[in-house]
């Protein structure tokens, strides 16, 4: 008799057509997969998938499995749900993935909301690096991922709702050397140590790192690049207070030191200084009320930041354009 696990092992490997994508959606080492899929495959007496140059694909066995697990699975998410509306007052848990400048950013705002909104749901968040998020997702470790989507290659298993871009700025203590310059450049920027997070999309790391070679070039710049790795853009921007780094970060990360008058924002970005979040489920799976609710106040407050970010950069004289 096949178990809920079988049925999972097999979903994740036709989703992500690769026994590698598929260890890491389901958080095991790719040895371990590799032996559940050749003791079910024992089990049913059959394979059920074979290699070709796209990758791994189904065999007739395996569609036939799949066609029934992907229903046996979503009923048993309806059923959970069922469960807990039957039970009244039962406590029921939200777990939401978010890469960190994007929960910094939008995430956990809402999350905030929904503590006087839904009282009956438990919210988990798990915060860490936004190339985990999707592996959250196909582990059934959360219900809903907030990440950058630039770093995002695609993933036939998830359904993906973009956000809109939320322009960044590079921040610096209010004394800072560059507070007081005139007209700067990025090479300027980066000759000061940088704090950042220790994964970056492609779009962000290229341009950096050209500026980066030019301050060298110019004999100007801080040995280490980045000089500080940290998981959290928010505790990054309240070390600038005590030293001349620099920091990128989205207004809602930099509001309460910006208000405050401990940093500043330097005068000076380029469109790809921005977040491009999104949000990210498994595909075809239901939402619960908890879920359908924290969408909804996401889209307001996607649009709420996105008017107070252009406010704010129309007072610094800074395109709010984002790419």
């Amino acid at each position: 008799m096949l178990e809920v696990r079988d049925l999972r092992l097999v979903q994740a490997i036709a989703e992500g057509r690769s026994l590698v994508r598929a260890s890491r959606a389901l958080g095991v080492s790719q040895p371990a997969l590799t032996r559940s899929l050749a003791a079910l495959e024992a089990k049913l007496r059959g394979q059920l998938f074979e290699r070709s140059r796209q990758g791994v694909i189904p065999t007739n066995l395996g569609r036939a499995v799949l066609a029934e697990a992907a229903d046996i699975l979503a009923r048993l998410e309806r059923l959970d749900s069922a469960v807990a509306e039957v039970r009244g007052g039962q406590v029921r848990e939200l777990r939401i993935a978010a890469g960190n400048y994007v929960g910094e950013t939008i995430g956990y705002r809402v999350a905030a909301q929904m503590l006087s909104l839904y009282p009956t749901t438990r919210l988990r968040l798990l915060s860490g690096d936004w190339a985990d998020v999707p592996r959250a997702l196909h582990a059934r470790e959360a219900a809903l991922g907030l990440m950058d989507l630039r770093g995002f290659e695609g993933d036939a298993g998830l359904e993906v709702e973009p956000l809109r871009p939320q322009p960044g700025v590079f921040l610096v203590r209010r004394d800072h050397p560059l507070s007081r310059a005139g007209a700067i450049t990025l090479p300027d920027i980066l000759a000061f140590p940088l704090i950042f997070l220790s994964r970056v999309p492609q779009p962000v790391q290229g341009p950096m790192a050209v500026a980066r070679e030019a301050a060298r070039a110019a004999r100007s710049a801080h040995p280490a690049f980045p000089a500080m790795t940290i998981d959290s853009p928010t505790v990054a921007v309240a070390l600038l207070r005590s030293c001349d780094a620099v920091v990128p970060a989205t207004l809602p990360i930099a509001g309460a030191a910006l208000r405050a008058g401990e940093v500043v924002a330097l005068r000076w970005r380029a469109p790809w200084v921005s977040l491009h979040a999104g949000v990210v489920r498994l595909r075809g799976r239901p939402l619960g009320e908890a879920e359908q609710g924290f969408l909804d106040l996401l889209r307001d407050a996607d649009r709420e930041i996105e008017r107070e970010s252009q406010a704010w950069l129309a007072e610094l004289g800074l395109s709010p354009d984002c790419g």
